[in-house]
């Protein structure tokens, strides 16, 4: 009975260190997921800007810059 209790308060153990491992990078993979969705709604704003600044000056349609010819064509 005593071996049986020692091994259940180990396998407890591992499986305490393996859910704080999972819980560590979790936590890890939300912060990284936050700052991918920050850099991403910046990048939209400036797209967003670079087709109204284009736009404004008349000889862009507003878009894609890619597919815009540069001025000396």
């Amino acid at each position: 009975m005593e071996e049986r209790v020692a091994t259940l308060e180990a396998e407890l153990a591992f499986q305490g260190e393996t859910v704080q491992v999972l819980n560590d990078a979790l936590a890890s993979q939300q912060k990284d997921l936050l700052l991918l969705q920050r850099q991403v709604e910046l990048l939209g704003k400036e797209l967003r800007t670079l087709r109204e600044r284009g736009a404004d000056r008349g000889g862009h349609d507003g878009g894609d810059p890619v597919d815009e010819k540069p001025p000396h064509y």
